[in-house]
């Protein structure tokens, strides 16, 4: 009783509280209209909910109970296990939510960095939504068994003289055949082994796809410092070869200007992407990687307690189904054996029940620690939280929409065309026939002259019209 209270109320209550307002927060920050443009965030947005009910499930099962067994308030005892058979099939569904949230943005994302060409197809707004409510569907059916196994008595205490409500473990709950097919061999594949290996695997193709990106993207850096030069002069020829067609148009002085600016900081939409884009899609990774990272570590003890409870339940059955056919000891050798196994037993309870409290203490301190992983990851999430402390004003701007322009805008101003070079020649060759033309002609008639500016107009003109769609 004393660990007991230790860890669940002077640890436990702690680490619930502070996890229930960083869980607040995480709710209304992945809320905000610019954290919902990713599809990522949608997934973080549920699972930070799922985290906040388990946080107040855990509370009303483990430290709640503690509580009003140490006070000798009515209510208390009258009401606590009204919450602890509620929070017991809600707290052990959203533990599971949480669990399969976790695996889908660990896919999400081993699907984008490994296979983003599929990802493009199968990952969009439909999909994800779909995931996340079969993930809800699938935890909250696998755990309708739960709200079985728990029954409410009334029963008159001596203490308070009075009809008290107490809690109780059904015949379901104490079966054993039952108890071996829920808790030893259903719970612990849909919670332990199957997401634990997706997990590993998943994560493991991810960190190789970082290591391999990165050691291609600095072999491609030393070729790009040494083709910059000759890039960047061919950037600049083909540049100013577009502004010298305007050469004698109307509005010369002003493309002037233009072909006066220095046009090296101007990149190509690759190198867009590649400085704007990876960056962002390798913090995010990073962050899902450190937030499996904790959640493995958090739940590493869990499931040895799970793996020794399965053990004893398997022995305990093993027992009951072959006592028909034991055979008959001496009586002080059964004594001896049983002095033996009470002594180990106590030992082995103590230590497994101090075990399953470190344990649950860990599973809340999972719930509690995502706010952390967001502020050093992701960087909207830093400015909005920077914005509601009036560190920094909020700049409300759609940077994918800008992005997206951006690299359009470059393209087609950077990007000329077979077609329009064509064109370009032939209204060259045209001015040319034009000139001479006017030079053989000895007295140019005045409709003749106003024909020809009309000609040198329209096609000025187009240039520039040209120039336009071009830019």
């Amino acid at each position: 009783m004393r660990h007991r209270v230790v860890i669940n109320v002077l640890a436990g209550m702690p680490i619930a509280i502070f996890g229930f307002i960083t869980n607040v927060i995480n709710v209304i920050v992945f809320c905000d209209p610019e954290m919902r443009c990713s599809l990522v965030n949608h997934f973080l947005l549920v699972l930070s909910i799922s985290d906040l009910l388990l946080l107040v499930c855990n509370f009303f099962m483990l430290i709640f109970p503690v509580i009003a067994s140490m006070s000798n308030n009515y209510l208390l005892h009258n009401y606590y296990p009204l919450f602890l058979w509620f929070a017991y099939p809600v707290g052990l569904s959203t533990q599971t939510c949480g669990v399969y949230l976790t695996v889908l943005v660990s896919v999400h994302r081993y699907l984008g960095v490994c296979h983003p060409f599929r990802a493009k197809r199968w990952v969009s707004g439909k999909p994800v939504k779909w995931a996340i409510i079969g993930s809800i569907i699938f935890s909250i059916v696998l755990n309708l068994h739960t709200w079985l196994e728990l029954d409410i008595r009334t029963c008159y205490d001596i203490n308070f003289n009075s009809p008290l409500r107490a809690i109780f473990l059904t015949p379901l709950r104490m079966n054993s055949m039952y108890t071996l097919i829920t808790k030893c061999i259903m719970y612990t594949l849909t919670m332990f082994i199957i997401p634990f290996i997706t997990l590993i695997i998943v994560n493991c193709r991810i960190v190789v796809a970082l290591k391999e990106s990165t050691r291609m993207r600095n072999g491609q850096s030393m070729k790009k410092s040494t083709q910059s030069k000759f890039s960047w002069r061919s950037l600049d020829k083909r540049i100013m070869n577009n502004f010298r067609m305007l050469k004698g148009a109307k509005y010369s002085e002003l493309f002037g200007r233009f072909g006066r600016l220095n046009f090296n900081p101007l990149k190509t939409p690759s190198l867009l992407k590649t400085n704007g884009n990876s960056l962002r899609d390798r913090s995010v990774t990073l962050m899902l990687l450190a937030i499996v990272a904790i959640f493995l570590c958090c739940n590493c003890l869990a499931f040895c307690n799970n793996i020794y409870d399965n053990v004893q339940v398997a022995k305990k059955h093993a027992q009951e189904s072959g006592s028909s056919n034991s055979t008959l000891l001496p009586p002080e050798i059964e004594e001896l054996s049983q002095d033996y196994d009470e002594e180990w037993s106590i030992f082995d309870e103590w230590t497994f029940d101090f075990s399953v409290e470190i344990s649950n203490l860990l599973i809340s301190l999972n719930s509690s620690s995502s706010m952390f992983v967001y502020l050093i990851f992701s960087s909207k999430y830093r400015s909005i939280i920077k914005h509601w402390l009036g560190l920094e004003k909020r700049r409300r701007t759609n940077g994918v929409a800008l992005t997206t322009q951006l690299n359009k805008s470059a393209q087609l101003f950077l990007t000329t065309s077979e077609t329009d070079l064509r064109k370009a020649t032939m209204v060259r060759k045209e001015a040319n026939e034009d000139e001479i033309q006017e030079i053989q002609s000895d007295e140019p008639s005045a409709a003749s002259n106003i024909s020809r500016d009309d000609q040198n107009r329209s096609s000025s003109k187009r240039k520039l019209l040209r120039f336009a769609t071009l830019a």
